[in-house]
């Protein structure tokens, strides 16, 4: 197994003791690796301990990804990229669904398989997302034809010729969460060209949008709004051509 060592003692944090990973394919990781870790220093021995926790997972889990790869699709680390990967990721390994993220960036780099697939921005990527960006985006990934309904909430103008929108971007795929956190999420993703939510194009059959029109935040815009007549507006977020590669590199199956 491919291994990238522990640290010997909790002042340097991170040091080159990968001993003879996988030929050069492993020297050159570890060798990136060491240039990114190596200054990271922490007053807390608390919150460095736990860092250092993280860091040790996440030593491992790049390891077990990189041994999956047949010997024959291992390719020389890209500098450009696991540089950024690392680099990016050290203050975001705390956080499981993006360290599966770059984890995944950088041994999909080391496969011959998919390493054409890789933009360089894809570092800088995940460094700007959320632990929700990360799940609304895998449950796009996975939906058919890599699309979700969502919709606008809104209420008839006082001049009964237009819309004012209540609420935007409305996405019921993770219960638990707020609807302004997923407001957010999905314009986020937006924003970083993973998402497009084209205008006047929505999903059939037309029943998928019946849940909008169930959800306790309708039903009280119905009664808070009932000369509005609040209705909603059918919408599409779908993966860009740009989100597609993402998703089939950073985001594990």
């Amino acid at each position: 197994m491919l291994k990238l060592e522990l640290p010997d003692s909790i002042t340097h944090v991170v040091k080159n003791t990968t001993d003879e990973l996988t030929t050069n394919v492993g020297k050159t990781l570890g060798d990136i690796w060491y240039l990114i870790f190596s200054g990271i220093s922490y007053a807390a021995d608390k919150r460095r301990a736990k860092y250092i926790h993280n860091l040790s997972v996440y030593k491992q889990e790049i390891s077990a990804s990189i041994d999956k790869i047949p010997a024959d699709k291992r390719i020389e680390p890209s500098l450009q990229i696991t540089a950024q990967a690392l680099e990016n990721s050290k203050y975001c390994i705390e956080e499981k669904e993006l360290r599966d993220m770059f984890t995944a960036l950088i041994s999909n780099s080391m496969n011959s398989d998919f390493s054409q697939d890789i933009h360089p921005s894809f570092a800088e990527i995940i460094k700007q997302m959320s632990v929700l960006d990360a799940q609304i985006l895998k449950i796009i990934k996975n939906a058919p034809i890599q699309s979700v309904p969502i919709c606008n909430y809104r209420v008839s103008s006082a001049d009964k010729e237009g819309y004012s929108i209540i609420q935007e971007n409305v996405f019921l795929g993770l219960p638990d969460v707020s609807l302004e956190s997923c407001s957010t999420s999905i314009s986020s993703l937006e924003r970083l060209g993973l998402l497009q939510i084209p205008p006047d194009i929505y999903l059939n059959p037309e029943g998928c949008y019946d849940m909008f029109k169930q959800h306790p935040s309708f039903l009280f815009l119905q009664k808070k709004y009932s000369n509005g007549k609040p209705s909603i507006e059918k919408k599409v977020a779908r993966l860009t051509p740009l989100g597609q590669l993402f998703a089939k590199i950073c985001i594990p199956d």
